[in-house]
């Protein structure tokens, strides 16, 4: 089908023609120059009527003065179909749009969480979690429960020490008063232990403030407050620091010898240092009474822990699942060999000693010799003499101690004991080792006597004799 357009400025339409057997018609132009659109017809067929715009321009009547006035024009049914779906279609939106913010406020009401996470379709989504439990069925403390219970009770140590020129140090000469600023040589941790006329006691390691001259303690909430040190205890590892602050969250100490193997335990502290302060490691009592030896060669009984320890650990808590302190972390076995074999004092010791250096300063009841000495080991001819003394009867005596210095107040003072003379065995037991001394001294008080077996060399042979000393109290 042909279909020709009147192109509304008043030209002429196309002519009769015969081509195709088809009649063209061409109506008058109307004056308003509206455009018409015709239809092609066939030859038998009478022209088709003109379709009429719904807008014809101002003037027009309907009749063009060649047709008849065009018929009213009928309501579409196809139109009111589409109309009534529209309608439908809105009141539908509508009422699905009141239902999802009806739903939505029901959902919130109900205290329902939802995850904001924005979801695509089969993608991954997140959700709240339940509140973890800070207490178990049995009424103790899971370890979420001792972090939230005695974290303020932990805190960080930073350790200060004055660094002094090669100068000042030059065999004495120069200015002995350094002017140069204190310079940190150390962290470790700590728990809060009392508090008393004033001031607020904190429980340590001595290695790991025994060495400063300065001490800052590092509180849970970030506060630093300046600390000086109360006394320290080579023997136990123990060392306690003051600071000028109350109000504090005291730790809650347990009976150590209540624990049994198997037991779990908590440890907070600073391992690597303050950068990593509180820090919680958790695992369970792997034995008791292990024999430790302190930087003095003293034996510790010591609790065995796989709970992680690592440097800076020191001086830190080591708490039981009701939140009280059973040990503070002294040592670790550090080796590629070994993993997870951590060691504590008990707390029945450290309290022990942290009382007594508080109050007097050094440990009370606690018996010595009144010597200063060196192993037999530190000598370049030790395995001469060992060799000498087992054939005196004295077999693997390598823990003989050649006395270097007799105290004032020794009962040795006045007694038949030379510099370098060794002793060899106390009470009839040889000095396999100097915890067999130590051993003697840590079931001893002052006033106690024991009985040591002396060895001297004279003219290059070894002289073996026996003399008894009276034990005297050790001040630190």
């Amino acid at each position: 089908m042909d279909e020709f357009h009147n192109n509304g400025f008043g030209g002429e339409g196309p002519k009769d023609s015969t081509s195709g057997g088809g009649n063209y018609y061409t109506p008058p132009q109307s004056e308003n120059n509206t455009t018409y659109h015709y239809s092609y017809k066939g030859a038998d067929s009478e022209p088709e009527q003109p379709f009429y715009r719904e807008n014809y321009g101002e003037g027009f009547n309907g009749y063009d003065g060649v047709n008849p006035q065009p018929p009213k024009k009928k309501k579409s049914t196809a139109a009111k179909i589409v109309i009534v779906v529209l309608i439908v279609c809105l009141v539908a939106a509508v009422a699905g749009l009141a239902v999802s913010i009806a739903g939505y406020h029901t959902e919130s009401d109900s205290g329902k969480k939802e995850s904001t996470t924005s979801q695509v379709e089969g993608g991954a989504s997140t959700k709240d979690s339940a509140e973890v439990p800070t207490v178990d069925n049995s009424g103790n403390y899971t370890v979420a429960g001792v972090a939230k219970s005695c974290m303020d009770s932990c805190v960080g140590i930073t350790v200060y020490s004055q660094q002094a020129s090669a100068y000042n140090y030059f065999y004495g000469y120069g200015n002995n008063n350094s002017s140069s600023e204190p310079t940190k040589s150390g962290e470790g941790s700590g728990v809060i232990m009392s508090e008393s006329n004033g001031k607020t006691y904190i429980m340590t390691c001595a290695h790991v403030i025994s060495g400063g001259d300065s001490f800052t303690v590092t509180l849970n909430d970030g506060t630093e407050c300046e600390a000086k040190m109360v006394g320290t205890d080579a023997q136990t590892d123990i060392g306690v620091l003051s600071i000028e602050k109350t109000g504090l969250k005291i730790a809650e100490f347990a009976n150590s010898d209540n624990l049994v193997v198997g037991e779990q335990v908590v440890a907070i502290g600073c391992p690597g240092g303050l950068e990593f302060m509180n820090s919680v490691t958790s695992g369970y009592v792997s034995a008791l009474a292990r024999p430790i030896s302190s930087s003095i060669g003293y034996d510790n009984e010591c609790i065995q822990t796989d709970t992680a320890i690592n440097p800076g650990n020191s001086g830190g808590a080591l708490f039981n699942m009701q939140g009280q302190v059973v040990g503070i972390n002294s040592s670790k076995i550090a080796s590629t060999d070994y993993e997870g074999m951590g060691f504590a004092v008990p707390s029945n010791t450290a309290v022990a000693t942290a009382n007594s250096l508080i109050k007097v300063g050094y440990v009370e009841g606690r018996a010595k010799l009144g010597i200063t000495y060196s192993p037999i080991t530190s000598f370049n001819n030790s395995s001469a003499v060992i060799e000498a003394l087992a054939e005196k009867g004295f077999k693997d005596c390598e823990g003989a101690m050649v006395i270097s210095e007799v105290s004032e107040d020794s009962d040795l003072k006045n007694k038949d004991v030379k510099q370098y003379d060794m002793i060899v065995a106390v009470n009839g037991k040889t000095m396999t080792s100097v915890d067999v001394m130590t051993s003697v001294l840590s079931d001893s008080k002052p006033g106690d006597t024991v009985k040591l077996t002396m060895a001297r060399i004279e003219n290059n042979e070894i002289k073996v004799y026996e003399i008894e000393c009276k034990l005297i109290e050790s001040k630190g």
